[in-house]
């Protein structure tokens, strides 16, 4: 009998070790088998090696592989867990530096903002290769997605292809435990429901764990009394502008001001960041290029300096797809706060397929969105537009549509004039030819 298979293509990243954390962890994965999968000759043995050491120091009897081929990775297998990224911090001082220089200013561009759409570009061709790998090699495989821009990349896989798709982001999960812990609670002392677009989550409710009242008015009593929401600590995520958010809309955006910047026109003008001491994450890439970083050792030495979470191997801060997994498989119910899937009307005045990042159930063969009810007027059209904005990219990728691609600079809240869109993309285009290969040239 075959055993069951995994395989991680992009197992040079640094979520290869969670989730080797995640199996050794589950009995119910014993007998399977982990497939690595990394172009990079070198980043696929540091991995490989990385994650023996850790099955044997657990006397682990999985299987483990690895392969230069994704191809040869992918065929047979039940589930391929993704984390991708070609040039990584090169590429992401570009996607900075370039709207820099005709007025764009963005702290980050990884999901949002001109730096977010040509990032989704890219990383859609790529991922259209794997998705043609997974429909001949695996068609009944799921696919288990962690790579970035999150909502671009599955509403490609929604809308282009047959494969099965969950988005997997720590964004939620993550920000609860460490917000917790500032707070003075212990990591998963608060159960939320929350909704929204990717790193752009709205809180509708929350409770203490195990009390059956909401603890909102509480909760928004010691943010707006906790230093952490309105003063900078080294390696710890800002909030300042969670706070105005707040304030403004009346209802608290999940995400940290990192990435919550990404996907607002109002945030502060790049003339006022001084006084806030917010920064162009550009310089820290460089620094990051500077020093050789790679993701798979940032995350093996770790980093001690770092207040939240106060202990990282927590459980509760586990990615969890290993959970799904073993869901799916028994058929056993499995409650996710949440993950990037189809709305189905969870957000009723949203588009009902769009892709959300949605508290969620695994049950009968499918991962199912909850009910979570309507989004106030202005979280709502904030979210509706960056909807749109994925579904556009998402086109033009594969279509390689120039019109589609300036239509979505000039709708995206960072870009102000129809100049600026048409410059950032000539340089865009000129310099990512061989990543977008849809386009003419």
């Amino acid at each position: 009998m075959e055993k069951h298979k995994i395989t991680m293509p992009g197992a040079g990243s640094g979520f290869v070790l969670s989730i080797a954390r995640e199996l050794v962890k589950d009995p119910f994965f014993s007998d399977w088998e982990f497939i690595l999968c990394d172009p990079d000759e070198q980043r696929l043995a540091a991995a490989h090696q990385a994650v023996k050491e850790l099955f044997e120091s657990c006397n682990s009897h999985i299987g483990l592989k690895s392969s230069v081929s994704v191809e040869a990775a992918v065929e047979g297998s039940d589930y391929i867990i993704s984390s991708c990224e070609k040039n990584r911090y090169p590429n992401w001082v570009n996607d900075l530096r370039i709207p820099e220089k005709y007025g764009v200013d963005q702290i980050k561009g990884e999901c949002g903002g001109p730096g977010g759409l040509i990032h989704g570009l890219r990383n859609v061709a790529m991922y259209r290769k794997l998705g043609e790998h997974i429909e001949k090699y695996a068609p009944e495989a799921w696919l288990m997605n962690f790579s970035n821009p999150m909502s671009v990349i599955c509403t490609y896989f929604k809308n282009y292809t047959k494969i099965k798709t969950l988005g997997f982001c720590h964004q939620v999960h993550g920000s609860f435990g460490v917000i917790a812990e500032m707070l003075g609670m212990a990591p998963g002392g608060l159960e939320v429901i929350s909704a929204g677009v990717n790193h752009f989550n709205w809180l509708f409710y929350i409770r203490k764990k195990g009390t059956g009242k909401s603890c909102m008015a509480e909760f928004l009593e010691l943010i707006h009394s906790s230093p952490y929401w309105k003063q900078e600590f080294h390696n710890v995520p800002r909030q300042t502008f969670t706070l105005e958010l707040l304030d403004i809309f009346k209802m608290y955006p999940v995400g940290y001001d990192e990435h919550i910047v990404e996907f607002t026109s109002c945030f502060y003008d790049s003339s006022e960041w001084g006084q806030y001491n917010y920064r162009n994450l550009a310089c820290f890439y460089e620094e990051k290029i500077r020093n050789g970083s790679r993701t798979l050792e940032d995350q093996k030495q770790g980093d001690s300096a770092i207040p939240f979470p106060k202990n990282p191997a927590h459980p509760y801060y586990a990615e969890n797809p290993c959970r799904v997994i073993a869901a799916l498989e028994t058929n056993t119910p499995c409650y996710i706060d949440a993950i990037n899937i189809v709305n189905h009307g969870a957000v009723g005045n949203l588009p009902a397929d769009a892709i959300l990042d949605l508290p969620a159930v695994a049950i009968g063969g499918e991962v199912r969105s909850i009910h979570v009810g309507d989004l106030p007027p202005g979280p709502c059209e904030l979210s509706r537009r960056q909807v749109a904005l994925h579904e556009m990219i998402a086109r033009a990728a594969v279509e390689g549509d120039d019109d589609l691609v300036l239509q979505a600079l000039c709708l995206d809240p960072h870009v102000h004039s129809i100049n600026q869109a048409k410059n950032i993309w000539r340089e865009f285009r000129e310099l990512y030819r061989e990543d977008l290969p849809a386009f003419r040239y």
